[in-house]
């Protein structure tokens, strides 16, 4: 970033010697710092400068024509950030796309769309290329992976986050995307590709991993769910405050630093999934039973998978952020595991065959409707039987009395299978905190309140 800024600031004219739209970036908002203005590129752009009675000249906020609010650009180096980091979150997004849309053309979307039995394929019916490229993949619960096989999966994500390729992913789930494949039928499938596709980018780098599924019952089950192993050092990392231990520590998002809070508020609003709650909706045997806005509160998996989002607090509480956070991929796995079980039921009890049961729907959530962010997809893709059948496939739960890894154990009494406690930190334990004015709850509270979440769940 230093290295950029240098080359801004000392090279003559900057459109030899950077991408058009760096260089125009640079020559338009240069007039809102205290230099002389390059000469501008004929840039279309017009910036109109706000200004707040009470602030001074200094606090200008400047908006472009595209409604992109800019903030304090009062020297040279200032304008130079903002257009550096502007290009490169712009080439990120369409990075991603370009690699979303390697991905489709790789299986021929449209050819099996257009195939008379698309909605009930046969194995033998699928293109030959209608499979991803780095082969069949099984998810499991993430206390379930070997220590070897959790850190590859760790490895890949920090290599993800160090291309760019990570964040180009979270990116995608934000915007229009809260509205479209969130409070309606698109959810599930929405989700469904996202994980997918995200899984093959993984698979490109170390074709051993899939994303694993985080199944927050067996947390919910403990006497004290915030003391679940999930969040150590060995597995997600702290999670109250800044994240600085294990394998996401120190990460930086768009909105600042990787933050938690979990289980900060007792309100069932804020709840972790419960057994009951995968009960109840098991009881149901149409889609639309299930999905906003035509489930009870009680069934809509839609609602109920906010709670977590909620639990962890930070970023993952956030519309625009919770991607940013990889909790949001084992939870979002473990929503599209509940869905399999639901689809599964479906056909076996209820004789109704989901790729059909896409429910009534206009407007974002039409079932024909491009799906935002996944070119080359339609939202009733996500519906097919192909992704279970072709791409991936889900490992039972853990169950007593063999929980199946030395994270789990099997409770006692209950006879459920449940996290095991992590080892506090010194800085989380009571009697090392007796001088404090806060409790740690109260500083990751602080914490989460310097960051724009923005919209939450």
């Amino acid at each position: 970033m230093v290295l950029c800024v240098f080359v801004i600031r000392y090279a003559t004219p900057l459109e030899n010697v950077l991408p058009p739209q760096l260089a125009d970036c640079v020559n338009r908002l240069s007039s809102l710092a205290s230099t002389t203005p390059p000469k501008a590129s004929g840039s279309v752009v017009d910036i109109n400068v706000l200004k707040d009675a009470n602030q001074s000249a200094a606090e200008q906020i400047a908006i472009d024509n595209a409604g992109t609010v800019i903030p304090i650009l009062n020297t040279p180096e200032n304008v130079y950030l903002y257009c550096i980091w502007q290009f490169f979150t712009k080439t990120d997004v369409d990075l991603a796309n370009g690699l979303i849309e390697f991905m489709v053309s790789q299986t021929d979307m449209k050819h099996l769309r257009n195939k008379p039995q698309y909605n009930h394929p046969r194995p033998n019916d699928y293109p030959r290329d209608w499979f991803p490229q780095t082969g069949f993949r099984i998810r499991r619960e993430y206390r379930q992976l070997s220590n070897g096989e959790r850190n590859a999966f760790h490895t890949v994500l920090r290599t993800m986050k160090t291309n760019g390729v990570y964040d180009m992913f979270a990116e995608l789930h934000k915007g229009i995307v809260t509205t479209s494949a969130h409070g309606g039928p698109n959810f599930l499938g929405w989700h469904r590709v996202y994980l997918a596709l995200f899984e093959e980018a993984m698979r490109r780098i170390d074709p051993s991993v899939s994303i694993p599924y985080w199944d927050s019952t067996l947390d919910m089950d403990m006497a004290k769910p915030e003391n679940t192993v999930v969040f150590s050092s060995e597995f997600l990392g702290n999670g109250r405050g800044h994240v600085t231990t294990g394998p996401f520590a120190n990460w930086v998002t768009p909105v600042g630093p990787l933050t938690r809070n979990i289980a900060a508020n007792s309100s069932v609003l804020f709840t972790l999934f419960t057994k009951e709650n995968i009960r109840m909706i098991m009881t149901r045997c149409q889609t639309r039973d299930i999905t906003s806005p035509t489930a009870l509160p009680e069934f809509d998996l839609d609602h109920l998978h906010g709670g977590p989002h909620r639990w962890v607090g930070g970023q993952m509480s956030g519309l625009n952020t919770a991607a940013h956070d990889p909790a949001f991929l084992l939870h979002h796995a473990f929503v599209d595991y509940i869905w399999e079980m639901f689809r599964n039921h479906q056909i076996q009890d209820c004789g109704v065959n989901p790729s059909f049961n896409y429910p009534e729907a206009t407007g974002q959530h039409a079932p024909e409707r491009p799906m935002d962010g996944l070119p080359g997809y339609v939202n009733i893709d996500g519906y097919q039987s192909y992704w279970t059948q072709n791409w991936y496939r889900y490992k039972r739960a853990p169950k007593c009395p063999n929980c199946g890894s030395p994270y789990l154990t099997c409770h006692p009494v209950r006879k459920v299978c449940i996290s095991i406690e992590r080892k506090l930190t010194p800085h989380e334990l009571p009697s090392l905190r007796l001088g404090s004015t806060e409790s740690l709850q109260d500083e990751a509270r602080a914490e989460v309140e310097m960051l724009n979440i923005g919209a939450t769940f």
